[in-house]
């Protein structure tokens, strides 16, 4: 990662990390809701079926919570990869036209069509 997106690729490990939380929290307190206060001498029909609705609420509840967190992280990563392959395409071309204009005695910088096509815009 270069030294310019640093601060973006933290932000997106800080985004993946926490929706994963999230998602583990949703998990470990719908494990709660079924394990803690469970009558289990006594058990009936009602009671396992309201603590396993009360379980699968809350693993979807964490699901819808961490989930796009861990997209969004996932996507800054993908467009810092995007212009770090943008980045490598640009010089490649640029070291191409040069290859070119320099087999072809043509004047180096800015003369050629693809010099002026590959410039930076500010």
């Amino acid at each position: 990662m270069s030294r310019r997106h640093r601060f973006a690729a933290f932000w997106a490990a800080v985004l993946v990390i926490m929706g994963l939380l999230l998602l583990a929290g949703g998990l470990m307190l719908a494990v709660a809701a079924v394990t803690l206060d469970m009558p289990w001498g006594t058990l009936t029909g009602q009671a396992v079926l309201e603590r396993f609705l009360a379980a699968a609420l809350l693993v979807i509840s964490g699901v819808l919570t961490g989930a796009p967190f861990i997209v969004l992280g996932e996507m800054l990563r993908i467009f810092i990869e995007q212009r770090r392959i943008a980045e490598r395409q640009r010089r490649l071309l640029a070291r191409i036209a040069r290859r070119l204009n320099d087999a072809a005695g043509r004047r180096p910088e800015g003369s050629s069509a693809a010099d002026r096509l590959l410039q930076r815009r500010p």
